[in-house]
């Protein structure tokens, strides 16, 4: 008995021990199911799913007339999942032979359709779920791929997978490059697109994505629930009408003088806009934007800074334009260095306006010496240069402005010599950029008035404005009104009777100063003298709109004084905006007429470049024209009468056809598969969607008007 009930026991013991293990499993199945069912449940979800950011679209930059200087364009990766469950084998082999011809004739013609059908089936027995079919296709390639056999059924039964992406282009290509800016993953943006990042780049969005092999993730739902804020779009205040003229304008001045680097900068006079600002740096196989001088190159503008020194002259008292001077036929001696005009005069004795306007370096030297050095005042003159705002940055938008560098007078340790105070009345030991030198003369055409330099006018985002940028003045008076006027007065006399004479013309009437500079003349063991051209202005000189500033570095070729080099481009850029002015009468040119008839030419047509050609062949006409056009500008040409520029026509983005007949606006568009709607009659004013946009919306309506 005792053995019996030691065995029962034993046995219960087995049972029990079974019964609470038993227990303990269903314990741990409820606890896992309900009590910690939802952790669990997102620990698993963590291994297969995850959320990303989605970054939002860049918003555009835009010009001051509507048209996309940056913009992005949609790019896609397509990817298939081979083995995902909805495929069935059945459904695969029936389809994938039209797959793979269709695949062969679109996307890589290298690879015949039975070489992609088999690579399929390699792939798919492989377990492939993230192979690559096409990267970086465009919206157009993505909508046709997305079309294709199998791939058709979508991302669950059909294995697409779509990652969008974008890439920043400009659609002007190299117009206002370095203005306009760079938008870079792996530095700090510059121009434009650094100094509004924080409004151009989009709010980021969430996606659901799942793993699927490795480290390989694909999108859960459908490309189109992405839900990121796009960016707001910044308008400027450039002009691509006139940022095209001055690039053009300042890359053949400098192809023909063969110079290091040129700039060009165009602004408002009344408001201080920026209409063209271009950067032009010599490199292998031509002249590109690589970097704006015109806002970080400090220079020293020689001729230019004999305003700012007669100016002084003037509001202090010390001098009169009519008064008479010596100029000892173009040379003189001040602390026993000898300073020499650019040429020898036939006379000695002249008046204070006539020694401005042939630009002496004599009678400017003299007058500030006499008068401030010789005086004691000093402190005077450089007190002047800084009530002027000389020294002071103005504080465009975009980064990288120079500071000014005026000394201070008597300081020794900054190199203050008793040369110091003439050589700067003609320009040399200061420095300031090309745009700074421009604000100066720009006041001087606004009757006094320093207007801040902007370049951008609006942000805005979905057609609501964020904020405004309005004008601001800097300076509402940098000199007395009769100081103002006189100084009017010598810069029309540079032009009509002085170094600026070349570029004289009735017809438009301009004021300016022309520059020369040594910038090597410190280099005792120089090979050759190298010299800058520049030449600052406005016009036209009776009532002024535009102010601008020409500065050509080292031309080594056809002459290097300013009123032969960089006044003749101011010249051509005053002429071609003027003629471009929707509100005016274009100038006519000496040089347009052609044969025995006068011809009324069509300024500014844009249509097919063939059409032109066939127009100008039968009257017998002769036109410059640019290489490889297909889409021309037709624009005043001053040596030819007429030049067709190219019209670039974009295949990735929406194109640009204002200025168009219908005729070819329609070609365009439902080239690119666009549907057109039709408003009004005449040629093409206005587009519904701005060019460089993405082509995603195939609707656009045109604003026609005679």
């Amino acid at each position: 008995m005792d053995s019996r009930k030691i065995l029962l026991l034993r046995v219960y013991l087995v049972a029990l021990g079974f019964v609470i293990f038993a227990f303990c499993i269903a314990f741990q199945l409820i606890k896992v199911s309900f009590i910690e069912g939802a952790e669990w449940r997102t620990k698993s979800d963590r291994l297969y799913l995850k959320t990303v950011e989605a970054e939002g679209d860049r918003g555009d930059i835009l010009s001051a007339n509507g048209l996309p200087l940056a913009t992005s364009v949609q790019l896609f990766d397509i990817r298939m999942d081979l083995n995902t469950q909805a495929m069935t084998d059945e459904l695969f082999f029936a389809h994938v032979d039209s797959l793979g011809w269709y695949l062969s004739q679109n996307i890589d013609r290298s690879k015949s359709p039975v070489q992609y059908r088999n690579f399929l089936i390699q792939r798919r027995k492989a377990g492939e779920r993230y192979l690559l079919l096409k990267r970086n296709a465009t919206f157009e390639e993505m909508n046709m791929v997305r079309n294709f056999p199998i791939l058709r059924w979508g991302q669950n039964r059909g294995g697409l997978i779509l990652e969008r992406k974008s890439r920043r282009i400009k659609p002007f290509r190299s117009l206002a490059a370095r203005t306009i800016g760079l938008d870079r993953e792996n530095a700090a943006n510059v121009g434009i697109e650094g100094a509004f990042d924080e409004y151009l780049k989009g709010e980021t969005g969430i996606r659901m994505v799942q793993r699927i092999s490795g480290s390989n993730w694909k999108p859960v739902d459908d490309i189109s629930s992405l839900a990121p804020l796009r960016g707001a779009d910044v308008i400027t205040t450039l002009n691509t009408d006139i940022q095209d003229v001055v690039h053009h304008v300042l890359k053949d001045a400098l192809v023909r003088h063969e110079a290091q680097f040129g700039v060009a900068v165009v602004m408002k006079t009344e408001t201080g806009e920026i209409v063209a600002m271009s950067n032009l740096d010599r490199q292998v196989g031509g002249y590109i934007e690589n970097y704006n001088h015109a806002v970080g190159s400090l220079i020293e503008p020689g001729s230019l800074f004999k305003i700012p020194s007669l100016m002084a002259l003037l509001e202090d008292g010390l001098v009169d334009l009519d008064q008479k001077i010596n100029l000892n036929k173009g040379t003189t001696t001040i602390c026993n260095r000898t300073v020499r005009d650019s040429e020898a005069h036939d006379f000695e004795e002249t008046t204070v306006r006539h020694s401005l306007e042939i630009s002496s370096n004599v009678g400017i030297s003299q007058l500030v010496n006499e008068q401030y050095k010789k005086a004691g005042r000093e402190a005077d003159f450089i007190m002047r240069m800084r009530n002027f705002g000389l020294d002071k940055q103005v504080e465009i938008e975009i980064a990288g402005e120079a500071t000014p560098y005026i000394k201070d007078a008597g300081n020794r340790a900054e190199g203050w010599s008793c040369l110091s105070l003439p050589w700067m009345s003609f320009g040399y030991e200061l420095s300031l950029t090309p745009l700074q030198m421009l604000t100066f003369y720009n006041a001087i055409a606004n009757n006094g008035k320093m207007m801040k330099p902007f370049l951008v006018k609006e942000l805005r985002r979905e057609g609501q404005v964020l904020k405004t940028y309005k004008p601001e003045v800097i300076n509402r008076a940098v000199a007395g009104e009769h100081t103002i006027q006189q100084v009017r007065e010598v810069l029309e006399g540079v032009v009509e009777n002085g170094t600026g004479r070349r570029i004289y013309d009735s017809a438009l009437p301009m004021a300016g100063k022309t520059g020369t500079t040594q910038l090597n003349y410190t280099d005792h063991e120089r090979v050759r003298t190298a010299y800058q051209s520049s030449f600052v202005g406005y016009f036209p000189a009776d009532n002024p709109e535009y102010t601008c500033i020409i500065l050509i570095s080292e031309p080594t070729k056809g002459g290097f004084y300013g009123g032969t080099v960089a006044a003749p481009v101011f010249s051509e850029i005053a002429k071609k905006i003027m003629a471009i002015q929707p509100d005016r009468m274009p100038i006519a040119f000496e040089k347009s007429t052609l044969g025995t008839g006068n011809f009324s030419y069509p300024f500014w047509q844009v249509g097919y470049a063939s059409d032109f050609r066939y127009i100008f062949s039968s009257l017998g006409v002769v036109a410059a024209e640019d290489e490889d056009i297909e889409f021309t500008v037709l624009m005043p040409d001053e040596e030819m009468g007429m030049r067709m520029r190219n019209r670039h026509i974009s295949r990735e983005v929406m194109p640009n056809v204002v200025g168009m007949g219908l005729r070819d606006a329609l070609y365009v568009l439902e080239s690119a598969g666009v549907n057109v709607k039709i408003n009004g009659y005449g040629r093409v004013v206005g587009q519904s969607v701005s060019p460089g946009s993405s082509l995603s919306n195939k609707n656009i309506e045109l604003i026609l008007d005679i």
